[in-house]
């Protein structure tokens, strides 16, 4: 599957080779420094009060000495409002690199034990998708769109539940196919059935509203 880069995720770098780095009056080796999320790019925490905590990120300079940092650059992250935030850590090195890393938080007052996780068919051309959870409320799809016979609509996408019905499709973008996010996303759930549907904003995407049925 191809890697998507969210809008509220940005690019880690994760190089590990070593280079030369010519310093006055001195030339030794250094390493290109790094930053790691400490955790997966995306995480759920439980709506209510109090404030969010981050795991962070490991930063490794270009000496090779590590150190975890835990306080973010910025963050827009709000326990009483359920709904997708952002955080990002930033650090300027000792040799100028911009080192930026982010991570996607839904707020969801949602129970845990919810999972709607399974195979999904598209009712308008029955192209089926994966639902996958990977926190509460929190899951990916591997075809958002539903679209059939183009791997470019092929990649994983995040969305989430704010409430036992309503669903968020925070801003992402695919590497063949741009920025889009979703909206009118709603769960509908009954004693035979499980839908998921929304509509989705970009260039890549028509304005229908798009049903996907469980298997």
């Amino acid at each position: 599957m191809k890697k998507i880069a969210l809008i509220v995720l940005a690019s880690i770098l994760v190089i590990v080779a070593c280079k030369k780095k010519d310093i006055p009056g001195e030339s030794k080796v250094v390493k290109v420094p790094k930053f790691e999320l400490i955790g997966p790019t995306a995480f759920s925490t439980p709506a209510g009060p109090g404030s969010y905590s981050d795991p962070g990120v490991k930063f490794t300079d270009e000496q090779g000495v590590e150190s975890i940092i835990t306080t973010p650059t910025s963050s827009d992250v709000d326990l009483s409002v359920p709904g997708f935030y952002s955080l990002t850590y930033e650090k300027k090195t000792e040799y100028g690199y911009n080192l930026k890393a982010s991570r996607l938080i839904l707020v969801t007052p949602v129970s845990s034990t919810d999972d709607y996780s399974g195979i999904y068919a598209r009712s308008s051309n029955s192209q089926t998708v994966t639902v996958t959870k990977i926190g509460t409320g929190l899951y990916t799809t591997d075809n958002v769109g539903g679209v059939a016979g183009n791997n470019a609509f092929v990649f994983d996408v995040y969305f989430g539940l704010v409430n036992d019905s309503d669903i968020v499709i925070p801003p992402q973008t695919g590497d063949a196919i741009g920025d889009f996010y979703g909206t009118n996303g709603k769960l509908r759930k009954n004693a035979v059935d499980t839908t998921l549907e929304w509509k989705l904003v970009g260039s890549a995407f028509g304005p229908s509203l798009r049903k996907f049925v469980k298997q």
